[in-house]
């Protein structure tokens, strides 16, 4: 079962903590792990970004009026 692939739904922050405790590891270790997750984030975090158009600085966000 070692080479069977899984399909895991994260959120970034939930990518951010498993990069930081890999982050700890020797890189002999880690590298190779932390180069698949970001080959396969980047591409979807770029797509999102196109996807999402930035909020004019002048445009008050959601969270700074949020619904009463």
């Amino acid at each position: 079962m070692e080479n069977f692939e899984l399909e895991l739904k994260l959120t970034v922050a939930h990518v951010d903590a498993i990069l930081k405790h890999l982050a700890k590891g020797t890189y002999e270790e880690v590298a190779h792990v932390i180069a698949l997750l970001h080959g396969q984030a980047q591409p979807q975090i770029q797509a999102a970004a196109v996807a999402t158009p930035p909020v004019p600085a002048d445009q008050p966000t959601e969270a700074a009026n949020p619904p009463a």
